[in-house]
């Protein structure tokens, strides 16, 4: 019933524009953790990497969730880890839209967004208040506005705050 019910979600969010998908299934999972929906897994804390325990070695790769606005409820979903970000120094909004595409043909989405976030000081706080203990990788960027030339700045600065 359960998979039969998400095959239809599924089939409906592709009628729906890219991103404005995209963001009601964030937001609909976010609904579903405060309801209490987890997915229950046996934790086998056996795995180690570099000193760090977890749960398994199943990950979520960044640019789902650039601003740490998702990190409990992605984690009710039985990662062992997370990546959050790409997150730069300053707030900006990224590529301009349209700029997630499906190709129907080929099954693909094509992600074209860029470094939309909120800025690093937004996803500290975030980071901060979070419930799980879920390790976290975090993925930094360099402001768009930021010439390569200066774009270490940027990295040392985000690297400085999310350390």
């Amino acid at each position: 019933m359960i998979l039969k019910s998400l095959t239809l979600i599924t089939k409906f969010a592709h009628f729906l524009p890219g991103e404005f998908a995209h963001n009601v299934a964030l937001y609909g999972l976010k609904i579903f953790y405060k309801l209490g929906f987890r997915i229950s897994h046996k934790r086998n804390l056996d795995y180690k990497f570099f000193k760090q325990n977890f749960s398994n070695q199943l990950g979520l790769a960044a640019g789902l969730d650039k601003n740490g606005d998702f990190i409990d409820a992605l984690a009710s979903l039985g990662f062992g880890f997370l990546e959050i970000g790409t997150v730069t120094p300053l707030s900006q909004p990224g590529n301009p839209k349209p700029r997630l595409f499906r190709v129907k043909s080929k099954k693909a989405l094509v992600n074209r967004m860029g470094f939309n976030n909120k800025g690093v000081d937004h996803l500290i706080n975030k980071i901060r208040s979070r419930k799980s203990k879920i390790p976290l990788g975090i993925s930094i960027g360099k402001n768009f506005n930021t010439t390569n030339e200066k774009a270490h700045l940027d990295y040392l600065y985000c690297l400085n705050k999310v350390y």
